[in-house]
């Protein structure tokens, strides 16, 4: 991993103008209440280039025509703070995880950003400028930029997010590595409440058992679980997960676990009584069907669109042999979502542009699903897939799936 991170950052640097300079801010603690934080959460794309997990770090590269230089900048120590909230990251430490040699404090990050544009001749800079909507939170590198804009306003700012978000949606050996140990954890969390599913009776104890698995392998829900009963499955992102649960029921998992910044992201559905009735077999084996017929497209060269594409062609042919839609638009009723998002540092991870097409090292989900609020059924499957120089390679079939596998680890518990 550590030579891994050098050759990203030389990548980047490769790619960088002369006279350009790159800064990464790993973010700070977001506030929750009076003197409470949220969880620290650190730039993902910081953390790609340089493996640190700690607020208020900077990482600052620069290309030059006689010399390129790597510096990270960590929080100074605070003896007194230290005592309170634990110890910061050392200089010592610092470099061995980020195999960076220049380490320094960031109470100097001022003073050397200042030299570069001064003494080296720096005049451009780029800085993560990520922003999903108008409306979300400005992060550390836009607040950086606008701070440059008022001290230095014929300073060129460019943004820096869409090439490593390009260069993350290629996997390394040693991330698929690293999301398939999420995988790994997420079958024995899944199948741990799996086994108890017939015993209890609400969302909310099925959420306990798997995040209680989670938590004894040291890793973290990477998301908003999603445990929803019966026509609660309908809705996509219903993550209450604070109701009753009939024997009747299909109950809706998604889930994944989080562990060393990489994910899992997998949905499962299966009976409450353990046992399922002919039409949630019937409408399960067709979402089944679904996930097989997009499996055979996969490959290089593939656009993400014409894997849906896959879904709704086995969708028109058998919803119309079961009498659900007479027309081929009346899929959108009970199919109302894409097929596959990429998948790695962020769940739905970043790089995913119009009309992009699979390339070998592409993690993607694939998640077909059914949702007849009529009939109070929701039924989502979700895999998670390395794309390959050959095709594909499921990194989740591991994880049961078949309503006969399903039933028979349920018949166990």
């Amino acid at each position: 991993m550590n030579n891994e991170l050098q050759r990203r950052r030389e990548q980047l640097l490769s790619d960088l103008p002369l006279n350009g300079m790159v800064v990464l801010i790993a973010g700070k603690g977001v506030k929750r209440s009076a003197d409470a934080d949220f969880p620290f959460t650190v730039n993902h794309n910081f953390a790609y280039l340089t493996n640190i997990n700690e607020p208020d770090a900077i990482l600052m590269m620069i290309k030059l025509a006689h010399r390129t230089s790597v510096t990270l900048f960590i929080r100074d120590i605070d003896l007194t703070l230290q005592k309170w909230n634990g110890k910061y990251i050392s200089i010592e430490k610092a470099k061995e995880v980020s195999q960076i040699d220049s380490v320094m404090y960031v109470s100097a990050f001022e003073s050397s950003f200042m030299s570069q544009l001064t003494r080296a001749g720096v005049n451009r800079l780029f800085l993560d400028l990520e922003r999903l909507n108008m409306t979300d939170r400005p992060l550390a590198g836009e607040l950086f930029a606008k701070k440059i804009k008022e001290t230095h306003p014929a300073l060129m700012i460019e943004n820096i997010y869409p090439a490593i978000a390009k260069m993350r949606t290629v996997k390394s050996d040693a991330e698929v590595k690293k999301i398939e140990d999420s995988i790994s954890i997420t079958k024995n969390a899944f199948e741990r409440m799996l086994k108890h599913a017939k015993t209890l009776t609400s969302e909310f104890e099925l959420q306990a058992e798997f995040e209680y698995e989670l938590k004894r392998k040291g890793a973290s829900p990477a998301f908003d679980m999603i445990v929803a009963g019966g026509v609660r499955a309908t809705v996509l992102h219903y993550v209450e997960n604070d109701e009753s649960l009939a024997e009747d029921q299909l109950v809706l998992c998604d889930m994944g676990a989080s562990k060393n910044f990489y994910n899992s992201d997998i949905t499962r559905t299966f009976p409450k009584s353990g046992k399922f009735s002919d039409r949630q077999k019937l409408l399960y084996n067709i979402v089944l069907e679904a996930m097989d017929a997009v499996f055979e497209r996969i490959k290089p060269g593939v656009m993400l669109k014409e894997l849906n594409d896959a879904v709704l062609s086995v969708y028109e042919k058998r919803l119309k042999d079961i009498g659900l839609i007479n027309d081929r638009k009346e899929i959108s009723n009970y199919y109302y979502h894409g097929v596959s998002h990429f998948l790695g540092m962020d769940v739905h991870d970043v790089g995913q542009t119009e009309n992009m097409v699979l390339v070998a090292g592409n993690v993607i989900t694939v998640e077909p699903g059914l949702y007849i609020e009529a009939e109070s059924i929701g039924i989502r499957i979700e895999d998670d897939v390395l794309v390959t120089e050959e095709g594909y390679l499921n990194l989740s079939e591991c994880i049961v799936k078949t309503t006969d596998e399903i039933e028979g680890l349920m018949s166990n518990g």
